[in-house]
């Protein structure tokens, strides 16, 4: 996923009326919406390019220390797709000095690499329901589908076959044209043929353009 398609899926996010904020794969805060900041009692400036986990300072129901450095929930929400982090309570100091309860949802920002996306925090008093943006992102989430919708320069949709993936994938390990048909069992013009196809629906020029782009958007 490119860095301008990632801002404008947080630009999305940010504008729904929750309370949302996100941090960055070193577990900075880079986003705090207006809504947070009236729910929280913080303003951005305050906040932003500080540790999550610092800011934050979450407690479970028995007062545990739950926000820490490498946080297990942001790692689970980035590097386990599969397995959605559920919705969970968190006790959360606020600017007036107090404490109050919050409900916290976590949804990752896909990257090219697992390790650098972008977690999205949606925070909401635990009296009331689930937001239609938090029901949104579990949606997808469950789907395993991305956050954004994945398309082409023109707009178009990118849709690849399986035997494109595979294609793709060869050449992400390098392979020739000559290895990829003799591993899966084609004529050296079908892999040619089918790379030229890739490089159509993805609406690149090279097969190194085709795999960088696979990778930010984890067709592969």
């Amino acid at each position: 996923m490119s860095s301008s398609s990632s801002s404008e899926t947080l630009d999305r996010i940010a504008r729904s009326k929750e309370a949302v904020f996100a941090i960055d794969s070193s577990d900075r805060i880079v986003l705090w919406n207006r809504r947070c900041e009236e729910l929280l009692g913080r303003p951005a400036r305050a906040v932003l390019g500080k540790r999550c986990f610092d800011v934050i300072a979450g407690r479970d129901a028995h007062g545990n220390i739950y926000c820490y450095r490498n946080c297990p929930v942001a790692f689970q929400a980035r590097e386990k797709p599969s397995e959605p982090v559920a919705r969970f309570p968190l006790k959360v100091p606020t600017g007036n000095g107090g404490e109050r309860w919050f409900e916290m949802s976590l949804f990752a920002i896909p990257s090219y690499h697992p390790a650098l996306s972008t977690v999205v925090h949606v925070v909401r008093d635990v009296k009331r329901p689930p937001s239609t943006l938090e029901k949104k992102l579990e949606k997808e989430a469950s789907s395993h589908e991305p956050l954004w919708p994945m398309t082409s320069s023109e707009g178009e949709p990118v849709a690849l076959t399986e035997r494109e993936r595979e294609v793709l994938r060869c050449l992400a390990r390098g392979m020739s044209t000559t290895g990829i048909a003799r591993k899966l069992s084609i004529a050296p013009v079908t892999v040619r043929n089918h790379i030229q196809s890739i490089l159509q629906r993805l609406d690149v020029h090279s097969k190194l353009a085709a795999v960088v782009y696979a990778y930010r958007h984890e067709l592969i």
